[in-house]
């Protein structure tokens, strides 16, 4: 892949200028300004265009099985909980890391899926896991659903949930630790 299109790649991602700029050093009015067309990535100077592509090269390219377990491992454990962590064949050369989460009282352990093919880099991965966390909102007589669950094999998003009911409890907990997660840095 060009430089070039390892640049345009960060400018299209859902990744904050001053993230972006925090982690590679270049400044977040010069990403803002590539972003919005006002400068060209053609026109850049030599040595900003070799810190976005190592951060392209690190951050983004290499979001492999064993990255996304170290990422959940270390957000986790700063959020002072230890799930269980694996990764499954999904099928069609497909992986995807499984996180299983112990709830409270009767409630059995809930799993979350996350799709390697769908995540490119550790905000990603935290952002949607804070989501779908946060997502056990939708109350039915037998407890409360995620909206968003893994039986959605097609066009799947990049987190999903178990689809099995928990109570009130499990949902505030999974809520709270989906609020945890959302705000790491």
């Amino acid at each position: 892949m060009k430089l070039s299109e390892k640049i345009q790649k960060i400018l299209d991602s859902n990744l904050s200028a001053y993230i972006v700029g925090k982690i590679t050093g270049v400044g977040n009015s010069s990403i803002l300004q590539m972003r919005k067309g006002n400068r060209k990535v053609e026109n850049m100077r030599l040595g900003i265009a070799e810190k976005l592509g190592d951060f392209y090269d690190e951050e983004m390219a290499n979001m492999s099985t064993n990255g996304i377990q170290i990422i959940l491992s270390s957000a986790f454990k700063k959020i002072g909980i230890k799930p269980f962590i694996d990764v499954t064949d999904i099928g069609d050369g497909q992986d995807a890391v499984v996180v299983e989460i112990e709830l409270l009282g009767d409630d059995d352990p809930i799993r979350f899926s996350i799709y390697v093919d769908k995540v490119e880099t550790k905000d990603d991965v935290l952002q949607n896991l804070g989501q779908a966390l946060r997502d056990f909102d939708t109350q039915e007589e037998d407890g409360y659903y995620p909206s968003i669950y893994s039986d959605q094999a097609a066009n799947h998003e990049p987190v999903t949930a178990e689809y099995m009911p928990i109570s009130k409890g499990s949902s505030d907990y999974l809520a709270g630790l989906g609020k945890k997660i959302l705000n790491l840095e």
